[in-house]
C-alpha cells in the first residue's frame, strides 16, 4: 500500500507523475527536501499561471487582487521558500517523512480562493477533518527501488478530497483550469530531484 491511502485513500481529483532516478531510494529520500526551486526557470512561471484564476475572479469581481498569502502556493512564496523542503513547511502539514515509506504532506483549505483559504490542522487531524466550504490535499513522493535498489522509481501523487457539495462545485471549475501547470510543476520538480541526485557534490 503506499503511504498516501493513509491519509486520504477516497479522493475527487487526482494527479501522478514518475520518473525513473539513477540513485538508491535512500539517497532520493534525502534530497528531496533540498531541491531548489529556483534552479528552475518554469516553476514560477507556471505557479503565477496556477493561480491565475483565482485572480480573474477577484477582477471580475471588481475587487482589489491582492497577493497571495504566505504559505498558500502562489509563485512568490515558492520562490521565496528557497528549497522544496522549506516549502513544505509553509504551505502544508508533514503527514509522514520516512525514508522506506515516503514522504506524505497535506492542507485543508478553500484552494480556490486567492488566500488559498487554508486552514491550519494538526497532523493527527487530516484525516477526520470536515471543515464547511474546504478540501483536503494530500500530495506524497515515494520512491520505489528499481534494479535491486540501484536506481528508483520516483513517484508524486497529490489527491484532493472536498469535504461538501460547495467545495467540490468549485474545486471542479478550478482543478479543469489548474490541472495541467499543476503538473507541469510537479514534473519539473522531480527533474529537479533527479539533477540534484546525479550531481556528485551534492551531500549524501
Amino acid at each position: 500500500m503506499e503511504p498516501i491511502e493513509e491519509f486520504l485513500p477516497v479522493f475527487h481529483f487526482r494527479e501522478r507523475h514518475s520518473r525513473r532516478i539513477e540513485a538508491p531510494p535512500s539517497r532520493i529520500a534525502a534530497q528531496l527536501r533540498a531541491v531548489d526551486l529556483a534552479d528552475s526557470p518554469f516553476i514560477a512561471p507556471l505557479f503565477a499561471i496556477r493561480g491565475l484564476p483565482a485572480r480573474l475572479s477577484r477582477a471580475f469581481a471588481g475587487r482589489e487582487v491582492a497577493a497571495p498569502a504566505a504559505g498558500t502556493g502562489g509563485a512568490e512564496d515558492a520562490l521565496r521558500a528557497g528549497t522544496l523542503g522549506t516549502f513544505f513547511e509553509r504551505a502544508f502539514v508533514t503527514l509522514r517523512d520516512d525514508p522506506l515509506r515516503g514522504v506524505v504532506v497535506g492542507a485543508v483549505g478553500a484552494f480556490w480562493r486567492n488566500s488559498g483559504g487554508i486552514v491550519r490542522v494538526a497532523p493527527e487531524r487530516f484525516a477526520a477533518d470536515r471543515s464547511p466550504g474546504c478540501a483536503r490535499l494530500a500530495w506524497m513522493f515515494d520512491f520505489q527501488p528499481l534494479d535491486g535498489g540501484r536506481a528508483c522509481l520516483a513517484v508524486t501523487e497529490t489527491r484532493i478530497h472536498c469535504n461538501d457539495a460547495a467545495a467540490r462545485r468549485a474545486m471542479t471549475l478550478y482543478w479543469l483550469l489548474i490541472r495541467p501547470a499543476s503538473g507541469l510543476i510537479r514534473r519539473e520538480m522531480l527533474r529537479l530531484l533527479a539533477v540534484r541526485c546525479s550531481d556528485p557534490r551534492s551531500p549524501r
